[in-house]
Protein backbone atom coordinates (compact mmCIF):
# COMPACT_ATOMS: atom_id res chain seq x y z
CA UNK A 1 0.00 0.00 0.00
CA UNK A 2 2.82 2.40 0.77
CA UNK A 3 4.33 1.81 -2.68
CA UNK A 4 1.05 2.74 -4.37
CA UNK A 5 0.77 5.90 -2.24
CA UNK A 6 4.36 6.80 -3.08
CA UNK A 7 3.65 6.33 -6.83
CA UNK A 8 0.57 8.57 -6.59
CA UNK A 9 2.48 11.28 -4.70
CA UNK A 10 5.31 11.02 -7.23
CA UNK A 11 2.85 11.29 -10.17
CA UNK A 12 1.13 14.30 -8.58
CA UNK A 13 4.48 15.95 -7.93
CA UNK A 14 5.59 15.23 -11.49
CA UNK A 15 2.35 16.75 -12.86
CA UNK A 16 2.85 19.88 -10.74
CA UNK A 17 6.45 20.16 -11.90
CA UNK A 18 5.37 19.78 -15.54
CA UNK A 19 2.73 22.51 -15.09
CA UNK A 20 5.34 24.73 -13.46
CA UNK A 21 7.73 24.22 -16.40
CA UNK A 22 4.94 24.96 -18.90
CA UNK A 23 3.99 28.08 -16.95
CA UNK A 24 7.59 29.30 -16.92
CA UNK A 25 7.89 28.63 -20.66
CA UNK A 26 4.68 30.53 -21.38
CA UNK A 27 5.87 33.47 -19.26
CA UNK A 28 9.22 33.49 -21.09
CA UNK A 29 7.38 33.27 -24.42
CA UNK A 30 5.20 36.27 -23.56
CA UNK A 31 8.23 38.25 -22.38
CA UNK A 32 10.06 37.54 -25.65
CA UNK A 33 6.98 38.50 -27.68
CA UNK A 34 6.60 41.71 -25.70
CA UNK A 35 10.26 42.63 -26.11
CA UNK A 36 10.28 41.96 -29.85
CA UNK A 37 6.97 43.80 -30.31
CA UNK A 38 8.25 46.88 -28.49
CA UNK A 39 11.43 46.95 -30.57
CA UNK A 40 9.48 46.62 -33.83
CA UNK A 41 7.19 49.47 -32.73
CA UNK A 42 10.27 51.57 -31.94
CA UNK A 43 11.65 50.91 -35.44
CA UNK A 44 8.31 51.92 -36.97
CA UNK A 45 8.30 55.16 -34.94
CA UNK A 46 11.88 55.98 -36.06
CA UNK A 47 10.89 55.37 -39.68
CA UNK A 48 7.83 57.62 -39.35
CA UNK A 49 9.96 60.36 -37.78
CA UNK A 50 12.45 60.08 -40.67
CA UNK A 51 9.73 60.34 -43.31
CA UNK A 52 7.99 63.27 -41.63
CA UNK A 53 11.31 65.04 -40.98
CA UNK A 54 12.35 64.89 -44.61
CA UNK A 55 8.91 65.97 -45.78
CA UNK A 56 9.20 69.00 -43.47
CA UNK A 57 12.60 69.87 -45.00
CA UNK A 58 11.12 69.93 -48.49
CA UNK A 59 9.47 73.37 -48.13
CA UNK A 60 12.80 74.76 -46.86
CA UNK A 61 14.50 73.58 -50.06
CA UNK A 62 11.83 75.16 -52.26
CA UNK A 63 11.89 78.38 -50.23
CA UNK A 64 15.66 78.63 -50.69
CA UNK A 65 15.38 77.98 -54.43
CA UNK A 66 12.62 80.55 -54.80
CA UNK A 67 14.39 83.15 -52.72
CA UNK A 68 18.06 82.70 -53.71
CA UNK A 69 17.94 80.34 -56.69
CA UNK A 70 19.96 81.29 -59.74
CA UNK A 71 22.68 83.22 -57.89
CA UNK A 72 25.08 80.32 -57.51
CA UNK A 73 24.97 77.23 -59.69
CA UNK A 74 26.53 75.04 -56.98
CA UNK A 75 23.97 76.31 -54.45
CA UNK A 76 21.15 75.39 -56.78
CA UNK A 77 22.65 71.93 -57.29
CA UNK A 78 22.95 71.43 -53.50
CA UNK A 79 19.33 72.25 -52.95
CA UNK A 80 18.05 70.31 -55.98
CA UNK A 81 19.98 67.32 -54.63
CA UNK A 82 18.50 67.90 -51.15
CA UNK A 83 14.99 68.29 -52.55
CA UNK A 84 15.39 65.07 -54.54
CA UNK A 85 16.35 63.18 -51.37
CA UNK A 86 13.44 64.78 -49.47
CA UNK A 87 11.05 63.66 -52.21
CA UNK A 88 12.40 60.13 -52.83
CA UNK A 89 13.19 58.99 -49.28
CA UNK A 90 9.60 59.13 -48.00
CA UNK A 91 8.61 56.52 -50.61
CA UNK A 92 11.45 54.28 -49.40
CA UNK A 93 10.49 54.95 -45.77
CA UNK A 94 6.83 54.10 -46.37
CA UNK A 95 7.92 50.88 -48.11
CA UNK A 96 10.00 49.92 -45.04
CA UNK A 97 7.16 50.85 -42.67
CA UNK A 98 4.74 48.73 -44.72
CA UNK A 99 7.07 45.73 -44.34
CA UNK A 100 7.41 46.24 -40.58
CA UNK A 101 3.64 46.54 -40.19
CA UNK A 102 3.31 42.95 -41.45
CA UNK A 103 5.08 41.79 -38.28
CA UNK A 104 2.41 39.88 -36.35
CA UNK A 105 2.66 37.26 -33.59
CA UNK A 106 -0.62 35.69 -34.68
CA UNK A 107 1.20 34.46 -37.77
CA UNK A 108 4.01 31.93 -37.93
CA UNK A 109 7.28 33.02 -36.31
CA UNK A 110 9.09 32.24 -39.58
CA UNK A 111 7.08 34.99 -41.32
CA UNK A 112 8.17 37.49 -38.68
CA UNK A 113 11.80 36.41 -39.05
CA UNK A 114 11.43 36.89 -42.83
CA UNK A 115 10.07 40.46 -42.42
CA UNK A 116 12.79 41.45 -39.96
CA UNK A 117 15.53 39.96 -42.15
CA UNK A 118 14.10 41.83 -45.15
CA UNK A 119 14.10 45.05 -43.12
CA UNK A 120 17.69 44.34 -42.07
CA UNK A 121 18.69 44.01 -45.74
CA UNK A 122 16.89 47.28 -46.53
CA UNK A 123 18.76 49.08 -43.74
CA UNK A 124 22.10 47.69 -44.96
CA UNK A 125 21.35 48.95 -48.49
CA UNK A 126 20.36 52.31 -47.07
CA UNK A 127 23.65 52.50 -45.15
CA UNK A 128 25.63 51.75 -48.31
CA UNK A 129 23.78 54.43 -50.29
CA UNK A 130 24.05 56.94 -47.45
CA UNK A 131 27.78 56.47 -46.75
CA UNK A 132 28.78 55.73 -50.36
CA UNK A 133 26.75 58.34 -52.25
CA UNK A 134 24.64 60.82 -50.31
CA UNK A 135 27.16 61.94 -47.67
CA UNK A 136 30.13 62.33 -50.07
CA UNK A 137 28.01 64.19 -52.63
CA UNK A 138 26.61 66.50 -49.92
CA UNK A 139 30.10 67.24 -48.59
CA UNK A 140 31.58 67.91 -52.05
CA UNK A 141 28.65 70.10 -53.16
CA UNK A 142 28.62 72.05 -49.89
CA UNK A 143 32.37 72.70 -50.07
CA UNK A 144 32.06 73.82 -53.70
CA UNK A 145 29.10 76.05 -52.85
CA UNK A 146 30.91 77.64 -49.88
CA UNK A 147 34.03 78.21 -51.99
CA UNK A 148 31.97 79.73 -54.82
CA UNK A 149 30.25 82.22 -52.56
CA UNK A 150 33.54 82.94 -50.74
CA UNK A 151 32.08 82.10 -47.36
CA UNK A 152 33.76 83.60 -44.28
CA UNK A 153 35.74 81.42 -41.89
CA UNK A 154 32.95 81.07 -39.29
CA UNK A 155 30.62 79.60 -41.97
CA UNK A 156 33.27 77.01 -42.81
CA UNK A 157 33.50 76.15 -39.11
CA UNK A 158 29.69 75.95 -38.82
CA UNK A 159 29.45 73.76 -41.92
CA UNK A 160 32.22 71.46 -40.71
CA UNK A 161 30.56 71.19 -37.28
CA UNK A 162 27.20 70.38 -38.88
CA UNK A 163 28.74 67.66 -41.01
CA UNK A 164 30.51 66.13 -38.02
CA UNK A 165 27.27 66.17 -36.02
CA UNK A 166 25.36 64.67 -38.98
CA UNK A 167 27.97 61.93 -39.47
CA UNK A 168 28.04 61.00 -35.78
CA UNK A 169 24.24 61.05 -35.56
CA UNK A 170 23.92 58.87 -38.65
CA UNK A 171 26.53 56.43 -37.33
CA UNK A 172 24.79 56.25 -33.92
CA UNK A 173 21.36 55.80 -35.51
CA UNK A 174 22.46 52.94 -37.74
CA UNK A 175 24.23 51.27 -34.79
CA UNK A 176 20.97 51.55 -32.85
CA UNK A 177 19.05 50.02 -35.78
CA UNK A 178 21.53 47.14 -35.94
CA UNK A 179 21.29 46.52 -32.18
CA UNK A 180 17.47 46.52 -32.23
CA UNK A 181 17.27 44.23 -35.27
CA UNK A 182 19.74 41.79 -33.72
CA UNK A 183 17.75 41.78 -30.47
CA UNK A 184 14.46 41.17 -32.33
CA UNK A 185 15.97 38.28 -34.32
CA UNK A 186 17.41 36.75 -31.14
CA UNK A 187 13.98 36.96 -29.44
CA UNK A 188 12.27 35.43 -32.47
CA UNK A 189 14.77 32.56 -32.55
CA UNK A 190 14.11 31.88 -28.85
CA UNK A 191 10.35 31.99 -29.46
CA UNK A 192 10.73 29.54 -32.33
CA UNK A 193 12.77 27.17 -30.16
CA UNK A 194 10.19 27.32 -27.34
CA UNK A 195 7.32 26.63 -29.74
CA UNK A 196 9.14 23.67 -31.28
CA UNK A 197 9.55 21.96 -27.88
Amino acid sequence: MELEDLKEVWAALDAKLQKNVELKESIILEMMKSKAGKLVNRLIIWEIISVVGLLLLLPVCFFWLERWGGRYLTGDIVFYFSATICILYPFWGVFKIHGLMKFDFLKDVSNNIFYINRYNIQIKREIKICWGLIIPVCVILSVLFSATMKAPFFLWVCMTSLFIIALLSTYWLYKKYNKDITSILRSLDEIKELKEK
